[in-house]
């Protein structure tokens, strides 16, 4: 081996070992194990203190007037309806104005209207426009993105940050009055503002109360109380209790005073609460689901006999099933029979769901093709007094039925939250008539007659989300993809209304500028581009939406990055009023907060404790929905990603967390790598049968069943030309490195299932599709001449080392000549259709399985091209850093996990960001246990801070052995 590298490995693990006198071994304290309801411990001692830029300033307004929309869903208790409506005048609306902005606006953002302005949070900082005209009044410019919309409160605005941070802000003028930043990840909620006090919830599964402003401790941390999981969802506020749900997938209450448990709910259905936020309404709390089911794919919805949820739900409830010829569909069938307008209905049609619902979501243990399965609801109404989950039983069987809502969404992400009425009525969208592109309508609902929906209006396919919001006696309609926007009375059955429909580009000429729009179904596949021009995507608006906001006589809504208001006296004359693009301005100065090394060192230790007292851990359950990228669906199922993670982290341990590393890494290289155990040698998936989960949830129970159907396999999979993942063999080479006395084993073992030279693809331009395999044959290669060497066999096997040397050098080159920015699959004049989801690894495809002996030839042939594909990445998907982000193209919510890892990676090895401002964009885990690409990101900034400090410099690598 090149005697630079191996002074460098070694100079750097003995430094990486020294004694950190700062830094013990560190486990996190597991949720409390105590009964759940009424529940009063201790809060969380306080822990950080005062973090301000300047001393407080007094705001300059009042509190918010009457008919406001200050926070996310209206208020405290997020019912989403104001006292607000529109004139009653009879003039249709029309676009007044409307404004693009270039930073991104997050789908799930909501416009906050009060002080006669409209507050836009962006990744880019804040936006005060007046209301009337659109003009700007201020804003308030942030070097790292927003997370959430602001609440305005008392003249002040308060707004989390992905900078760690909680700004607050003169609601009138936008000046900083202080800012704290005691938080230990971003905030990706809205905060509430009650009883003196700003709360708000944080990725590190904190919620945080701080002093509002104008009280005595005013930016100060009050209480924290942690959670058993990132808390991702908004909370709401009744009563001097807060409630919210956690990524651990249970609820929380808490008492606002001091920060006290209150309950703990049982595990939730679903895979993560996510994007939305509670509803309180009455005694009740009600929480959106997600559906529990990885879309198209084994264990998922295929171990259900379909390819995605919502068809899984219409066939069951219409009692088909998914392979059933269309022909024999029950075409047109309703939900239920309609009984008649109710007293409670204002004259709208009712129908009973019984028991086809109540049947359906029954929580019986008797087996029915078609009925029986409680674990896909997706409304779940808990008790506000002790956290028990609302239940009926109109059949009087002993079986406990509940909230008869059903899936209405994209395929993955949580469902869009209830809005609850002046008039006691519990709104949703649901489910009505099957099935073919099955139908529905927002339907209202009371417990008081558990069974019967009344149906309204917003007539629409489940498979398109909308958003839904109310004010006064209206209730308004925001449909994806910029399709529709209408709304219609609640009490005045067929008043419907439209503000467009399929026509917004023509009412608003040019408000979509940010956007690309692609030909085909109106608007279904497009992603953001901002300012660019770029063929790369990221971001699309068929998930996550955002409600119509009623405000001062006009409504409003973003669509494709612009907000638009919709005035009821008619269009000005000319037409609507096309204001300026917003464009991106840099703060002059904003500073951030970046976690110690010993911090960082603690994250470490905890999340490796994690995975040694979990042992063998099963892949990590995630849906991302439509996902075509083969073989990678399964998140850590490949063994070598386990061990090339624990080898990389172990330098960083402290020496008694090191020993128990060895143990668990000699085990795990027994198990799936030597054939000691179970299993034969060279396992390449670990299968779903064994090993425990990474996420808290409750499976489906055709998912559970199927775990079992897939054991540990040798074969690869689809998706790869290798049979076995020949990067594995980079991870083998690390673990002798630490190890030598396995070299001998590790390199035979390596050398069994070696595939050279390259196949060649099923397309010429294989390659140029799929890069990150072209990264992982030059790892494993790599990896297969250390370990031949650590081996001593490097003479024995001279004319094996030789070829593989050979088609390394060749790779290597290969790489630096075709590497491209640009995705393989654009759209061109002769290819004005593409394989859209395929486009879910443009920003990742370049750097999965990127190392630090390919990154240096690469980046040393071609700077200026990695650094231009990296800016731009970073400028299309501004929240590139965030795990389980919100935001994807295509027909789906949630983000894949590759890009935040394979971007920060890149960040680390290719450009040798400084180890601080890697550490501003280290996010939290995606998992609960055994997030391997967070070890490696906390890793990373670790070996930079180690290189930087000692002023070591990783050697240009350009031959093995030579």
């Amino acid at each position: 081996m090149h005697t630079r590298i191996t002074l460098f490995i070694l100079t750097l693990f003995l430094l990486a070992s020294r004694p950190l006198q700062a830094t013990a071994r560190y486990l996190p304290t597991p949720p409390s194990t105590q009964p759940l309801r009424l529940l009063r411990p201790a809060a969380q001692p306080l822990a950080r203190p005062l973090t301000t830029v300047q001393a407080p300033l007094e705001p300059s307004t009042p509190q918010a007037e009457e008919g406001a929309w200050p926070m996310v869903a209206a208020d405290p208790q997020r019912t989403s309806w104001s006292s607000a409506d529109i004139p009653d005048d009879g003039l249709p609306l029309g676009v007044e104005w409307y404004r693009p902005i270039e930073a991104y606006i997050p789908q799930n953002v909501q416009i906050i209207a009060a002080h006669g302005l409209l507050y836009v949070a962006t990744s880019a900082g804040l936006y005060a426009l007046d209301a009337a005209t659109g003009a700007v009044a201020w804003r308030y410019d942030t070097r790292l993105p927003l997370g959430n919309s602001p609440t305005v409160a008392d003249g002040v605005v308060y707004v989390g940050g992905y900078d760690r941070s909680l700004h607050a802000l003169d609601a009138t003028t936008g000046r900083l009055l202080w800012r704290y930043s005691g938080a230990g990840a971003g905030f990706a909620t809205n905060p509430l503002v009650v009883d003196g006090q700003v709360i708000a919830g944080n990725r590190d599964g904190g919620l945080y109360a701080i002093g509002a402003h104008g009280t005595d401790q005013a930016g100060q941390l009050l209480w924290k109380f942690q959670a058993g999981g990132p808390i991702l969802q908004s909370p709401a506020y009744a009563d001097g209790v807060v409630y919210f749900a956690a990524n651990d997938n249970r609820a929380y209450a808490v008492n606002a005073a001091d920060g006290s448990l209150g309950w703990r709910s049982d595990t939730l259905p679903g895979i993560q609460y996510q994007s939305y936020w509670p509803v309180i309404y009455g005694d009740l709390v009600i929480f959106a689901a997600s559906d529990g089911y990885r879309a198209g794919l084994r264990p998922g919805t295929l171990s259900a006999d379909c390819g995605r949820f919502g068809l899984l739900q219409i066939a069951d409830l219409f009692e088909y099933t998914c392979d059933t010829d269309s022909a024999l569909w029950p075409e047109g069938e309703t939900l239920g029979p309609e009984v008649g307008p109710q007293p409670w209905s204002h004259g709208y049609p009712v129908v009973d769901v019984s028991p086809r619902m109540t049947e359906y979501l029954e929580d019986n243990p008797n087996p029915a093709p078609f009925r029986h399965k409680p674990w896909r609801r997706v409304l779940i109404a808990l008790h506000r007094a002790d956290g028990r989950e609302f239940t009926f039983d109109s059949d009087g069987d002993g079986y406990p039925e509940y909230l008869p809502a059903n899936w209405w969404g994209t395929g993955s992400g949580n469902r869009y939250p209830p809005i609850v009425g002046p008039d006691g009525l519990l709104y949703f969208s649901n489910a009505f008539r099957c099935c073919s592109d099955a139908k529905g309508y927002i339907m209202g609902w009371q417990p008081a007659t558990p069974t019967l929906l009344s149906v309204t209006e917003g007539f629409g396919a489940l498979a398109e989300p909308q958003a839904i919001s109310g004010g006064g006696r209206t209730i308004f309609r925001n449909l994806c993809c910029d399709r529709v926007g209408d709304y219609f009375a609640m009490d005045e059955p067929r008043s419907r209304r439209e503000l467009w429909s399929y026509n917004l580009e023509e009412l608003a000429p040019g408000y979509d500028q940010m956007w690309t729009v692609l030909e085909g179904l109106p608007r279904l596949q497009g992603w953001y581009r901002g300012a660019t021009q770029s063929v790369n995507a990221a971001y699309h608006n068929h998930g996550d939406q955002n409600p119509i906001i009623p405000y001062q006589g006009r409504l409003y809504v973003h669509r494709s990055n612009a907000v638009l208001a919709f005035a009821p006296r008619g269009l000005p004359a000319g037409g609507a009023h096309a204001l300026p693009a917003l464009t991106i301005q840099p703060p002059a100065s904003q500073p951030t907060q970046e976690p110690s090394r010993s911090e960082l060192v603690a994250r470490l230790e905890a999340e490796v404790g994690k995975i040694l007292a979990a042992g063998d851990l099963r892949p990590g359950y995630y849906n991302v929905y439509a996902f075509l990228v083969r073989g990678l669906e399964d998140y850590f199922a490949n063994p070598g990603e386990t061990l090339y993670t624990l080898t990389r982290a172990y330098p960083f341990l402290s020496s008694g967390l090191q020993a128990e590393t060895a143990t668990y890494l000699h085990a795990y290289f027994d198990r799936y790598f030597a054939g000691r155990g179970p299993y034969p040698p060279m396992v390449a998936h670990v299968g779903w049968a064994d090993g425990a989960p990474r996420e808290n949830m409750l499976l489906p129970a055709e998912v559970e069943a199927d775990l079992a159907n897939f054991p540990a396999s040798t074969q690869a999979g689809p998706g790869f030309t290798w049979t076995y993942p020949q990067v594995n063999f980079y991870a083998l080479w690390q673990y002798a490195r630490l190890f030598p006395e396995r070299a001998s084993e590790a390199y035979d073992l390596a050398k069994s299932r070696l595939q050279v030279p390259l196949p060649n693809g099923p397309a010429d331009d294989y390659y140029a599709q799929q890069p990150y395999e072209l990264n992982g044959y030059i790892a494993g290669y790599l990896g297969f001449l250390g370990l031949q060497e650590l081996a001593g066999a490097a003479q024995a096997d001279a004319a094996l080392r030789s070829q593989v040397q050979q088609e390394l050098d060749r790779l290597i080159q290969l790489r630096i000549d075709t590497f491209d920015k640009d995705s393989y699959w654009a759209p061109g004049p002769d290819t004005p259709r593409i394989p859209y989801y395929k486009k879910h690894f443009d920003l990742a495809r370049n750097f999965v399985y990127l190392t630090p002996e390919l990154a240096d030839p690469l980046y040393r042939a071609i700077p200026g091209q990695i650094d231009a594909a990296l800016d731009e990445y970073t400028r299309i998907a501004p929240y590139w850093f965030v795990g389980r982000y919100e935001g994807v193209i295509g027909e789906g919510v949630l983000s894949n996990l590759y890009n935040a890892h394979a971007l920060f990676q890149a960040k680390a090895m290719l450009q040798g960001a400084a180890p601080q401002e890697l550490a501003r964009y280290l996010d939290v885990p995606a998992f609960l246990v055994g997030d391997l690409f967070y070890i490696q990101n906390l890793t990373a900034v670790l070996e930079r801070d180690t290189l930087v400090q000692h002023v070591i410099f990783l050697p240009r690598v350009q031959r093995m052995g030579r």
